[in-house]
């Protein structure tokens, strides 16, 4: 029970990462040292579904049922509280999230098993492939949805190809699914439609979320075999790989804080602070 518990606790925090534009899921999910486990588990469920392996069925699902439930919930109970601190106050926010990489740390660096010159390699690959990224983010603000209130195919076709690029980011570490959204243009659109959804029940609204569902499942899929094939062949330059973008990641998270007042920058501490205990405490569930 406490295994399921844990699972469950840490999807929660993965939900909200990847309800916050800049913030990837894949990386939450490595300092929580779930990551592994997870796109394993990701990965052999297909398979053993087809070929009936109930054993492999079981052991995936004990994983990926309290993590989705997490995530899900999380995102139902939070999206607008996301959006509003994440619109209001932005800098605390994020700087919770540096505070729960930081608390992550000694966590993250022990995955690479030994650190030879091609883990150093892929970890400078890693570093600048995130840094350019990071180059062309192009960060908008959280504003009015675009939505024009029709729905076609072909806008559901495009939901469908956002929602495979989003799994792909989502299960990369360092990448934002939402950032991806936000630059393809639907992450307002998708806001409101779970938001308008939650408050109304509108069916119709419910229709571009299916579209939008079976991309990120196809996706997810797709990117976690992958994943599992290189860590099982090539984990320690995969990890090295993984910890230049969480490097980088974790630097073009922290805000600029010279122009704050004592309140807000109290506040930024505490948040950090918050983040960093949070990082501690959830590695020891």
């Amino acid at each position: 029970m406490r295994g399921y518990i844990s699972y469950f606790i840490k999807g929660m925090a993965i939900g909200i990462a990847n309800a916050i534009p800049g913030v990837s899921g894949g990386t939450i999910a490595f300092v929580l040292g779930i990551y592994e486990k997870l796109t394993y588990a990701i990965s052999i469920l297909p398979n053993a579904l087809i070929k009936l392996k109930w054993d492999d069925i079981k052991e995936s699902l004990k994983i990926l049922i309290p993590v989705a439930l997490g995530a899900v919930i999380s995102i139902v109970l939070f999206l607008k509280l996301i959006n509003y601190t994440f619109t209001y106050y932005p800098i605390p926010t994020r700087i919770f999230f540096v505070g729960l990489i930081l608390g992550s740390f000694p966590f993250i660096t022990k995955t690479v098993e030994e650190f030879n010159f091609k883990v150093f390699t892929a970890f400078f690959i890693g570093a600048f492939i995130m840094a350019v990224f990071v180059y062309f983010d192009i960060n908008k603000p959280i504003g009015e949805t675009t939505y024009s209130g029709g729905f076609s195919i072909i806008y559901g076709i495009k939901l469908f190809l956002c929602g495979i690029a989003a799994a792909v980011a989502m299960v990369i570490p360092g990448i934002s699914g939402s950032l991806l959204l936000l630059i393809l243009g639907e992450y307002e659109n998708i806001s409101y439609f779970i938001s308008s959804f939650l408050d109304t029940f509108n069916f119709q609204l419910l229709m571009p979320l299916v579209f939008l569902g079976l991309g990120i499942i196809i996706g997810i899929f797709t990117i976690s075999k992958l994943v599992t094939i290189l860590i099982k062949k090539y984990k320690s330059v995969l990890f090295g790989f993984v910890l230049g973008i969480i490097i980088v990641s974790f630097l073009s998270l922290w805000p600029n804080i010279s122009s704050l007042s004592i309140s807000m920058l109290a506040s930024t501490v505490i948040s950090m602070c918050a983040g960093f205990l949070a990082a501690i405490a959830m590695e020891k569930i």
